[in-house]
């Protein structure tokens, strides 16, 4: 019979007990693996060289909805402007913004997930705050591995822990902060249009950005009826 690993992410792991998560995944078959790599640490190394190397602001990339945002202002910049195509990265009054190319922690936790010897002839199942990280993760077509919001996940088991969406989240703004570099915290769709638009961006070297106010607790893919 083929295992099924499942990999939990830090939004849903504060939402219970672990007793209590520990239980459910094994009622349903489910064996929980963790990642044997700090991929904070990691990717937040990689900002620090991308920012030192580079003269851009650069956007943070971790969360797809705030990198839809820019990407739509610069299409729409360019549409008014006449110009042809705008990517973010092209000269804007003297400054420059990219967005950058760094996966999401979560990405990079769901390739070493996928790459693991020993967990190679089992499914793997990979849960997301958010649909749009659960959408981003099955666009790569990693090898036997599915990318579910907990929400969708849940549905599919028909069944719910008791549990609840944490009030501060495990994934808050304020990852850049102790970088040494000027850092702009956004959350919420608002602040970062606002941001993109105001010209704000060109006063830091580095823009966090959450689609979700307050940070990864609040995405489409945790929030219970409950709550």
């Amino acid at each position: 019979m083929e295992v099924t690993y499942i990999w939990i992410n830090p939004v849903v792991e504060q939402m219970y007990e672990e007793y209590v998560l520990d239980q459910f995944l094994k009622r349903h078959g489910l064996e929980r693996v963790r990642c044997r790599t700090d991929w904070g640490r990691i990717v937040k190394e990689k900002y620090i060289r991308l920012i030192t190397e580079g003269g851009e602001t650069v956007m943070d990339a971790r969360c797809p909805m705030a990198c839809g945002l820019v990407k739509e202002w610069a299409e729409d910049k360019s549409s008014c402007e006449n110009s042809g195509p705008l990517k973010v990265n092209e000269q804007m009054e003297g400054y420059s913004m990219k967005i950058a190319d760094i996966e999401p922690i979560l990405i990079h936790c769901a390739r070493e997930i996928c790459s693991r010897q020993e967990l190679k002839d089992g499914r793997k199942i990979i849960t997301t705050p958010c649909q749009a990280l659960a959408d981003m993760g099955n666009s790569l077509k990693l090898y036997n591995t599915r990318f579910f919001s907990w929400n969708s996940f849940l549905e599919t088991l028909g069944e719910r822990p008791e549990g609840n969406v944490p009030e501060f989240s495990p994934i808050p703004p304020g990852f850049f902060r102790e970088l040494g570099q000027r850092t702009m915290s956004l959350t919420g769709r608002e602040s970062i249009e606002q941001c993109v638009q105001d010209g704000s961006w060109q006063r830091v070297r580095l823009v966090e950005m959450l689609y979700c106010r307050d940070g990864c607790h609040n995405g489409d893919g945790v929030v219970t009826d409950e709550a």
